[in-house]
């Protein structure tokens, strides 16, 4: 794909642009800097839009989702221009490379896997409270920037919803990390990110893909409708539990808020590594005093459990299981359940779940140096001494040894 610099540097006069970071299939990503100041900067800039206005639509929903957005675990947004028919996006630079690129380097320590997860779930809590779902967490949306600070990144099919429901309009997202609801075109809530995360930290504890192999996209999500993946036996159980929950059928089982999912993964692992996991981590973690408080094992009475808006509770709902029995609503597999696809897109929409319902699910064939951990101030919280899971500490096997 070629792009005329001239082009950009018209749309964006205050800023020299230095040379490629990436490309997709509808642009690219250039270096930039800021003439005046030097501030380093990352240009992402859609192509022409004339005859897909639904992408530009997009790009700049994502624009404006990152101008609300204020976290240190979320990538800023600096400009957004439009110029003859270009868009253009202007965000901080992350010059530490993706999650995906780390994984692919070699197997991360259980310590950097919960960092991930606590620094990611606190982004997310953020977008959040703002009525705003992700849809696409995954490893290539995970970021980092030079001082190795993790960042949630590339909001664009972002839904915003009105605080207790959304539901897609279309089926967008990677199938690797859908979660079933996702799938169906149903009901979207705060967990159904939960659920991709952890599917992403379930991989990098695992060291393989979350059902086991690389799956085409029709068993794949019937896997994600039906089928539980393995435990996980590489990591102590309090950590184990964490994830595993969160990657429940039901959404409703799983983590309401995000905030409740950080919290909860911040105990089990000072639970399981000892006070002084942190010291021990590649990830810088910046959150709240709680979060924090929990990770340094300060933090000893968990909050009560919440449920998902519009849920009565943490039990299952008609058109989920109990167990990891399946997805599946108690009338059967009817002829509501996964079509073959909706023009635009792989995955079909499900029909309605309910008891005896036709909306059953169809079956097989359906469809860097360590970082400590710092609050709101960026004040390095020390690691406090202390023992692990076991006497001794817990001896973490790895992926393949």
């Amino acid at each position: 794909m070629l792009i005329d610099r001239s082009l950009v540097e018209a749309a964006l006069p205050g800023y020299s642009v230095e040379g490629d970071l990436g490309r997709g299939g509808y642009g690219l990503v250039l270096a930039g800097q800021h003439r005046l100041i030097g501030r380093k900067v990352a240009i992402k800039i859609l192509l022409d839009t004339s005859d897909d206005p639904d992408l530009r639509a997009r790009f700049l929903s994502e624009a404006r989702v990152l101008a609300e957005l204020d976290h240190p675990h979320i990538v800023r947004i600096h400009d957004y221009v439009e110029h003859e028919g270009t868009c253009l996006l202007v965000m901080e630079l992350l010059s530490g490379g993706t999650l995906k690129q780390r994984i692919s380097a070699g197997s991360l320590s259980p310590e950097t896997t919960c960092s991930v997860g606590i620094a990611a779930a606190a982004a997310l809590s953020t977008a959040h409270a703002q009525g705003v779902l992700h849809r696409d967490i995954k490893p290539d949306n995970i970021m980092f920037a030079g001082d190795g600070l993790l960042k949630v990144t590339d909001f664009g099919i972002a839904k915003i919803f009105d605080g207790a429901e959304t539901t897609a309009s279309a089926i967008l997202g990677t199938p690797r990390y859908m979660a079933p609801e996702q799938i169906m075109g149903v009901r979207l809530f705060p967990s159904t990110d939960l659920y991709a995360l952890a599917g992403v930290l379930y991989e990098m504890i695992a060291g393989r893909p979350l059902f086991g192999r690389q799956m085409a996209v029709q068993p794949l999500t019937h896997h994600h409708l039906t089928i539980m993946p393995e435990p996980l036996t590489m990591v102590p159980p309090p950590v184990s539990m964490v994830i595993m929950r969160a990657l429940a059928k039901d959404p409703a089982a799983r983590f309401a808020d995000a905030n409740d999912f950080a919290l909860e993964l911040a105990r089990a692992s000072t639970r399981a590594f000892g006070p002084n996991w942190l010291s021990r981590s590649e990830v810088k973690v910046r959150v709240d005093d709680e979060i924090r408080e929990a990770a340094l094992g300060a933090s000893t009475t968990p909050r009560p459990a919440t449920s998902a808006p519009g849920y009565p509770g943490p039990g299952p709902r008609p058109g989920y299981p109990a167990g990891p029995g399946g997805f599946s609503a108690p009338g059967g597999a009817g002829p509501g359940g996964m079509g073959p696809g909706r023009p635009g897109g792989p995955l079909g929409r499900g029909g309605p779940l309910g008891p005896g319902g036709p909306g059953g699910v169809s079956g097989p064939g359906g469809i860097s140096g360590p970082g400590g951990i710092s609050g709101p101030g960026g004040v390095n919280a020390p690691g406090g001494p202390g023992g692990g899971y076991q006497p001794g500490g817990y001896q973490q096997p790895r992926p393949g040894g």
